[in-house]
């Protein structure tokens, strides 16, 4: 009866933990993605501005190439940054016992609506033209 108490209590220790770690998981990452997602617009910005100043004699093709660098990079940090999120909110959810088929179909919907960052470059650069 003892060991049965304990390890309900072990057992209650974890889950609460795994709960508040995931919720700070989440807390966390949206944050995170905000901030990604204004270094996407940033990057974005800074391209055109150095493709502006490469057009006109003041800026060099290295930089052009910098900046499209940056703005890759920046993209990639986004998305991993989402997928990281969203594998947070699935386990704040698993956490509290509250996931649901639901929940996976969402998370289905968002992947399959997320344009890949290959398409999102090169429409940028399309736009940018």
């Amino acid at each position: 009866h003892r060991a049965s108490r304990e390890q309900l209590q072990r057992v209650t220790r974890e889950t609460e933990r795994a709960t508040r770690d995931a919720y700070l998981g989440v807390l966390s990452e949206i944050s995170r993605v905000k901030a990604l997602k204004q270094a996407v617009a940033s990057s974005r910005t800074a391209l055109e501005a150095t493709q502006a100043g490469f057009d006109v004699g003041t800026r060099t093709i290295v930089d052009v190439l910098n900046s499209q660098r940056a703005l890759y990079v920046a993209i990639t940090n986004y998305y991993q940054s989402r997928y990281v999120y969203i594998g947070n909110v699935l386990l704040l959810k698993q956490a509290a016992g509250s996931l649901q088929i639901q929940d996976l179909e969402q998370v289905d919907r968002w992947l399959e609506d997320r344009v890949p960052p290959e398409k999102a470059i090169a429409e940028e650069e399309e736009n940018a033209s």
